[in-house]
C-alpha cells in the first residue's frame, strides 16, 4: 500500500509537471527583431540627401542604427572621431538630435587599410583601361569582347539607380541589376584579366580584388548578426551602400529563424 501511495503521487507531480509547461502557462514568446537594411548612396542626389535618411529612420523608428564604417572611426563611447560628409552620417546625425539611439559599425575591420595596402580604389582603374585598350585594338577573342560590352552596359545600367529616390533604389529589381553587375566585374571580368598574358603583372591583383568583395560582404554580415545577438533591439536599421543590400539579404536570409530575427524594408512601417 506504501509502494502504491507513492506511485500515485509520482503520477500526480508527472501530471502537474506537464500542465506547467504547456505553451498556454509559458506565455508568448518574445518577437522577433526587425532588421532593416536601407540601401544607400554615400554622397548626396537630388533625390537622395541625409534629409531622406533622417526621414527613413523616422518612419522605422529603430532602437539601433548601424552604419558602414569600422571601429577606427568610432571614439570609445561610439562617436564618430570626426565629422562626415556623406549622407548617412548627416541623416543620423539629424535624427539622433530628437532620439538619442545608439550608432554601431559594422564594416570589415581596417577598411580603408586594406584598400590602401592593395591599391584596391586604384589599379582597378588601370586594368580596366588596359582591357579597354586590347578591346580597341581588336586583341581580345570575340568572348572576351562581349564580355567587356555586358559589364559596361551592367555598371551603366546600376550606376544610374543611384540617382533615383531611396524608395526605387530599395526594390528586389535593383537588387537583381547590382548582382549581376557585380557578378560580371568580379567573376567574368576576371577570368578575362586571368586568360590575358598582357596582363599578367595584375593576374594576382585582380583575383584578390574579386575575394575580398565576398570577404568584405561576409564580414558586414557577420557583424550584424554579432550586433544582433549582443544588443537583442526591437528594431535595428542597417545603412549600407546600396551595392552591398544584395549581398547582404542573401547572407542573412537564411539566419533569421535560427537567430530570431526578421529582414523588413523600410517602407512596409
Amino acid at each position: 500500500m506504501k509502494n502504491l501511495w507513492l506511485w500515485l503521487l509520482f503520477g500526480l507531480l508527472l501530471g502537474w509537471e506537464a500542465v506547467a509547461q504547456t505553451p498556454e502557462s509559458i506565455g508568448p514568446a518574445a518577437p522577433p527583431t526587425q532588421v532593416v537594411i536601407v540601401g544607400t548612396v554615400h554622397k548626396a542626389t537630388r533625390r537622395f540627401t541625409p534629409d531622406s535618411v533622417a526621414r527613413i529612420l523616422q518612419r522605422v523608428q529603430p532602437d539601433l542604427i548601424l552604419v558602414e564604417l569600422d571601429s577606427s572611426f568610432f571614439t570609445p563611447d561610439f562617436e564618430l572621431r570626426r565629422p562626415s560628409r556623406e549622407n548617412e552620417a548627416l541623416g543620423v546625425a539629424l535624427y539622433r538630435q530628437q532620439h538619442p539611439v545608439p550608432m554601431r559599425p559594422f564594416d570589415y575591420e581596417g577598411r580603408n587599410d586594406y584598400h590602401r595596402r592593395h591599391g584596391l580604389l586604384t589599379l582597378p582603374g588601370e586594368v580596366l583601361a588596359l582591357l579597354d585598350g586590347l578591346y580597341k585594338q581588336r586583341r581580345l577573342t570575340p568572348a572576351q569582347g562581349t564580355i567587356l560590352d555586358r559589364y559596361y552596359q551592367l555598371t551603366d545600367s546600376a550606376n544610374r539607380t543611384s540617382t533615383r529616390t531611396p524608395y526605387a533604389i530599395n526594390q528586389p529589381a535593383v537588387y537583381a541589376l547590382v548582382a549581376r553587375r557585380q557578378h560580371w566585374q568580379y567573376q567574368e571580368l576576371n577570368a578575362v584579366v586571368q586568360a590575358r598574358p598582357e596582363l599578367a603583372d595584375y593576374h594576382a591583383f585582380y583575383q584578390l580584388n574579386a575575394d575580398f568583395w565576398d570577404v568584405r560582404n561576409q564580414a558586414m554580415a557577420a557583424h550584424i548578426l554579432t550586433h544582433i545577438r549582443q544588443h537583442r533591439a526591437r528594431r535595428i536599421v542597417v545603412l549600407v551602400g546600396h551595392f552591398h543590400k544584395y549581398y547582404l539579404l542573401q547572407e542573412l536570409a537564411a539566419r533569421q529563424q535560427a537567430e530570431g530575427f526578421e529582414l523588413r524594408e523600410y517602407y512596409w512601417f
